[in-house]
């Protein structure tokens, strides 16, 4: 297990890095090592894609993003998927007007953001993406949108945040 100063300096890296507040990161490595150590091993968890186009994990991660929070982790996000060789134009397009995206692409924003709604996802687009994808991607998409949530949530149970405010998402 790596040590209270070898996760502090890898919080400081990320924070600096992203130019993020990881505040919470900090709390839960002050509150319990051990517990800080199991929130660390379960971040490749949320960057895990194997089976996905780049482009449609990214974009399904911000839709979701959208739904749980679209403040600093919506802002992350697409950074993120930047890094990751996202399309500014793509990106753009989730966040402001999913109208150009590609069809395939807008049926992943509204499944993605379905699936971050306790009603689940509808009959028919359920199966368009069962069509379209293969069951170990909709699996992927499953483990994304869990992923994606587990940060906002965490933040909202230490009353860090308390609902989405809409803010001016940056896309490089």
């Amino acid at each position: 297990m790596a040590s209270k100063i070898e996760h502090q300096q890898t919080i400081d890296q990320f924070e600096s890095h992203y130019q993020y507040d990881s505040t919470y990161m900090r709390e839960i490595l002050a509150s319990s090592l051990e517990g800080y150590q199991r929130f660390a091993d379960f971040l490749p968890l949320a960057q895990y894609r194997e089976h996905l186009p780049v482009e449609d994990f990214w974009v399904a991660k911000i839709a979701v993003m959208q739904v749980a929070d679209c403040g600093a982790c919506l802002q992350l996000i697409v950074k993120m998927a930047q890094e990751q060789g996202g399309s500014a134009s793509v990106i753009s397009s989730v966040l402001k007007n999913t109208g150009a995206l590609p069809e395939n692409l807008k049926m992943v924003v509204a499944y993605a953001q379905q699936l971050a709604f306790p009603a689940g996802v509808g009959n028919s687009l359920m199966e368009q993406m069962q069509s379209r994808y293969s069951h170990g991607q909709l699996l992927e998409f499953g483990l994304c949108a869990a992923s994606a949530m587990v940060f906002p949530t965490i933040k909202r149970s230490i009353g860090t945040i308390q609902s989405c405010a809409i803010v001016n998402v940056e896309v490089a």
